[in-house]
């Protein structure tokens, strides 16, 4: 299927490669089945879904000449990961295995056929028996593309490996031990992109108010050379922060979400410098892409989905206070 993009992230369908990858958890009723566990053993199993399995997409508009996935008309006529939870009861919500997937975001803007199309990022569930899934919502994966590049290659030109905070030990380049630490160049740490403390009052607390399903082991991260000396990659985006924040405290006011993400990919840019510098005043297309990977990570989070003005708060700036409804926050 010839990739195809709203809004810079790739439409989902029946010959795109898009996947949901280990929605969690999908509880399924497991044997044994005997009196002491009449339904079988309550299980929970990682769901995958696979855009191959695309049922009920458009008719008329088609990418390739293969249907593709739109708002409440199409879903995955099945899913994978729960193959072992055949006790009579099955899903613990559903009553199924391996059921359908259906999708809970699309594009604002973007319509085929009438309807919405369903694209990189958006949410899904998967195990259905009926319109109630098995699993929470999970992000269905594709790919986003920055003008005529995809950001798969943008971002690997600069060495920048986005991942979950709860994958770093896969991406990143571990310590090596034999070495003095200023003397291991290969020497990565996993860094959020956007300060994990913009959402949480205390590290591994949850999510603020206006992000309250924030979990900072899945939110997107990168991996920086080094740890926190000035002069690595990690100290000169921890101090382009730091800098950031001692002027945001000053204002005495909660920072919106766009200002705490354009903040934060200013300090990347001293963390990737001389790379993602400006040139001839254009921004470079990494910025976009980490861009779109954030607002498709925290997008969903906000309390008014998609509304860069929510509110966010300022690292070291105590228990965030969020105005009463009609308040503007303190200037």
């Amino acid at each position: 299927m010839g990739d195809v993009y709203a809004n810079g992230l790739e439409i989902s369908g029946k010959g795109s490669d898009g996947k949901t990858i280990a929605a969690f958890p999908d509880v399924c009723f497991t044997p044994p089945e005997n009196p002491a566990t009449p339904p079988g053993v309550p299980v929970p199993y990682p769901s995958f879904g696979m855009s191959g399995d695309t049922d009920k997409g458009t008719s008329t508009v088609k990418i390739s000449g293969k249907t593709i996935n739109i708002k409440n008309k199409s879903y995955l006529t099945r899913t994978s990961g729960t193959e072992a939870g055949v006790a009579a009861k099955k899903g613990i919500i559903t009553s199924k295995n391996t059921g359908k997937e259906y999708f809970n975001s699309w594009s604002s803007d973007v319509k085929f056929d009438g309807e919405p199309v369903i694209r990189m990022s958006d949410l899904a569930t998967n195990n259905h028996a009926s319109p109630q899934g098995n699993t929470p919502p999970w992000v269905h994966v594709l790919k986003i593309k920055v003008g005529r590049f995809t950001c798969a290659a943008i971002l690997a030109k600069l060495d920048i490996v986005v991942h979950p905070y709860k994958n770093a030990d896969k991406h990143c380049e571990s310590r090596d031990q034999s070495k003095p630490a200023a003397k291991d160049n290969k020497y990565q740490q996993s860094d959020h992109i956007i300060q994990n403390a913009c959402f949480e009052n205390a590290r591994g607390t949850g999510g603020i108010k206006t992000f309250k399903d924030y979990n900072m082991n899945d939110a997107p991260c990168v991996c920086l050379k080094d740890g926190t000396r000035r002069g690595t990659e990690h100290g000169e985006k921890t101090a382009a922060q730091n800098e950031w924040t001692n002027n945001q405290l000053e204002k005495n006011k909660n920072p919106t979400y766009e200002e705490v993400r354009e903040a934060n990919l200013e300090a990347m840019k001293k963390a990737k410098a001389p790379h993602m510098d400006d040139k001839n005043g254009k921004e470079h297309p990494a910025l976009d892409c980490l861009r779109a990977i954030c607002d498709a990570f925290f997008h969903p989070l906000m309390e008014n989905e998609g509304d860069d003005n929510t509110q966010t708060r300022t690292p070291r700036g105590g228990r965030f206070k969020q105005p009463a409804a009609g308040k503007k926050a303190r200037k």
